[in-house]
């Protein structure tokens, strides 16, 4: 029997042996994990009544690959969306909590009078952000800034107020620093299509409300139970898959001779679902070129920190999913969810669990011990919400080297990568370092992958 081994239990590994074993369920499969449990980034911890997420808390429906997943799985009808009174998010900007205006999608608004009565935006940055409606496409060119693309189309403002708390902050990266079309594609192919971002958003809204009120929901679905549920219905649903956890796989040799903390292995397909400077390290034996280009993914850490509040009085309206931090603004945090106003079932009634985000751009920070996080988010929290009592749960969760960075030209790297790998050799690379960060995008390339493998082997 042929064998495949897939180095990294996260949602890549996972969904890849997933597909691969429906595919071909003639294969032995083996996954392999440093960690002493399935799942990589997606954790989900329950305690005195709070349901904690140490990873992502949800995905996007917008690319369809995760929804897929959980059809697939059978468990669609254990998703939940946010909760529908809380859907707003604040800005911080001038040091208090400003709304993003109703009919804001992405970067440009669609809706006249919220975006003009809006106190978050200057008179001058409003009327450079309606200039997008006159402004002709920008040039082609093979890669551009996120940061400089909204320049372009809607002015400085948007930058510092839309697309660096909301859009980079997804990356927890600078907007000037992403690739346009490693993060947000779409937006250069409304350009192309549209010519006007503005234009191009209000021809999606209509074309969302006329699908019988399909707009109108949330784009973010979870599980009742946390994202954990996901891991675990995998495992499930894979009765012939080995899992082997506290294995590391320390690099590879020759052709697929696979070194791990415990044995060597050769098998016939090798998946490395790992973060790039993992990744780098495991292939610089079987190819030092490959591991250089692997190695110029830039990755960041980050961490989490979760407060469970009994009974808050906040000073500030709890309607939101919570607030993200514009540009300028001198915070030690990068942004803060509101998680049980976000999904229902994460607090008892009348409590608030709140999840700070640290790290990133600020790696500094993460110098700091534990309690000293906690008691950052705590200060912060009190500070802009007014909520001084002390937390009766808190979790911190740390992901060393974890987030990948999409810089300009990102796509190129990722081609330069893929010529160098020798598809004789049948070993294959996915994880959020390469095509796609966030759940979706990691099921789809696991999806990629195993099809390939099911060729090959």
């Amino acid at each position: 029997m042929k064998r495949v081994l897939v180095a990294g239990a996260g949602i890549s590994g996972l969904a890849t042996a997933f597909y691969l074993g429906r595919q071909r369920p003639d294969l032995a499969i083996t996954v392999l994990d440093p960690r002493d449990r399935l799942g990589g980034v997606i954790t989900t911890q329950a305690r005195d009544g709070f349901l904690i997420e140490g990873g992502p808390d949800s995905f996007v429906l917008i690319k369809p690959w995760g929804l897929q997943l959980c059809r697939d799985l059978g468990i669609e009808k254990r998703l939940i969306p946010t909760d529908p009174a809380n859907r707003k998010v604040y800005i911080l900007a001038r040091r208090g909590l400003e709304p993003l205006p109703p009919g804001v999608m992405l970067t440009a608004p669609t809706q006249l009078l919220p975006f003009l009565h809006s106190r978050l935006f200057s008179w001058p940055g409003k009327i450079r952000m309606g200039m997008d409606l006159l402004l002709p496409r920008g040039q082609e060119q093979e890669d551009e800034s996120l940061g400089s693309f909204v320049r372009r189309r809607l002015g400085q403002e948007a930058v510092d107020k839309i697309a660096e708390p909301i859009l980079a902050g997804i990356f927890l990266s600078e907007a000037d620093r992403l690739s346009l079309r490693s993060t947000f594609p779409r937006l250069l192919d409304m350009e192309r299509e549209h010519r006007s971002l503005i234009l191009a958003f209000r021809r999606q809204a209509r074309e969302a409300k006329s699908r019988a009120g399909a707009g109108a929901g949330s784009p973010f679905r979870t599980l009742a139970g946390g994202m954990a549920e996901l891991i675990g219905c995998l495992r499930s649903a894979m009765p012939q898959v080995e899992f082997r956890t506290g294995v590391r796989v320390e690099r590879i040799e020759g052709s697929r001779k696979v070194i791990t903390n415990r044995e060597v292995l050769e098998p016939d397909a090798v998946v490395l679902a790992m973060p790039p400077p993992d990744c780098a390290g495991v292939v610089r034996g079987l190819s030092p070129a490959l591991a250089e280009k692997i190695a110029r993914i830039t990755t960041l850490s980050t961490a989490t920190v979760s407060l469970g509040y009994r009974r808050p009085a906040a000073r500030v309206p709890l309607d939101a999913t919570g607030f993200v931090i514009a540009r300028g603004e001198s915070r030690r945090i990068l942004a803060c969810t509101w998680s049980s106003k976000k999904f229902p079932g994460r607090a008892p009634d009348g409590d608030l669990l709140l999840r700070c985000f640290l790290g990133g751009k600020n790696g500094t920070i993460l110098q700091n011990d534990d309690g000293a996080l906690v008691q950052i988010a705590r200060e912060e929290v009190a500070d802009l919400m007014g909520m001084s009592d002390p937390p009766v749960v808190s979790a911190v969760y740390r992901w060393p080297l974890a987030n990948p960075i999409y810089e300009v030209g990102h796509e190129a790297r990722v081609r330069e990568i893929e010529a160098i790998l020798d598809p004789a050799l049948n070993i294959h690379l996915t994880g959020s370092g390469f095509r796609g960060i966030g759940i979706p995008d990691c099921v789809g390339d696991a999806m990629r992958v195993a099809g390939e493998i099911a060729r090959r082997t």
